[in-house]
């Protein structure tokens, strides 16, 4: 059972792997304070202060990869708002499915992320030496993950620490993830408050939340290796 999570957590990094260094830019930029993808049926949106950055956002139709930043920094203009903790969000976005595995996976995601193969589905470069799992734990529906991952492909200007959450939308799985900048670290505990805010407004922001969503009262694991299942680059 657990061998099949490892597919779902493949895409969790395959789209952020193509996300480069961001830089300075000369002329003021779209900065959206939120987006609609897959298909228009997931809306993404981050915390007060944070834009979506569609420079590094795909939206490859059933499927996306979402990247947010300081709206500032995004729209090169300082009227823009800062967030309160400088961060680099992301969001993933699956294909969608008529069974929601998070929801009623926790134990099997907890028994997962204890293996190699858990820690190599993190690791951006598939290596599980290189993946720390720091902690997981569950809250109303959502799965969170901090881990530590020293792979050389990591998110440009990112930390190596970083918080994630899994959960449901919409039919979907959506993956949250918090990254405090190299140059500028922030506590684990701030990182994990930036994420609550991320996971409720994206939740909150989709009407057909988890709770309106049919589940089986028993999770088919094997959905993760149809949803997840690497792309080629």
């Amino acid at each position: 059972m657990l061998r099949y999570i490892g597919f779902a957590l493949a895409t969790l990094t395959i789209l952020s792997g193509c996300t480069g260094a961001g830089g300075g830019f000369a002329l003021p930029k779209p900065a959206p304070a939120q987006i609609r993808v897959a298909n228009k049926e997931v809306l993404i949106a981050g915390p007060k202060g944070f834009c979506i950055d569609p420079t590094e956002t795909r939206d490859e139709g059933d499927s996306a990869f979402v990247l947010l930043g300081s709206c500032a920094a995004i729209a090169n203009s300082r009227s823009k708002p800062h967030p309160k903790v400088p961060a680099i969000l992301t969001a993933t976005v699956s294909r969608k499915t008529a069974n929601p595995p998070i929801t009623n996976s926790m134990p099997a995601l907890t028994d997962f992320f204890t293996t190699k193969a858990g820690r190599a589905a993190l690791s951006r470069n598939g290596n599980a030496d290189t993946v720390e799992v720091v902690k997981t734990l569950d809250r109303d529906g959502v799965f969170y993950i901090r881990a530590r991952d020293s792979s050389s492909d990591t998110l440009a200007g990112a930390a190596d620490e970083y918080w994630r959450a899994l959960f449901d939308v919409n039919g979907r799985i959506v993956s949250a993830s918090v990254f405090g900048l190299r140059e500028h670290p922030i506590p684990s505990e701030k990182g994990f408050d930036v994420l609550q805010g991320f996971t409720s407004r994206i939740r909150t922001r989709n009407t057909s939340g988890p709770d309106q969503v049919a589940l089986e009262n028993k999770p088919r694991i094997p959905f993760f290796k149809r949803v997840f299942k690497r792309k080629p680059e």
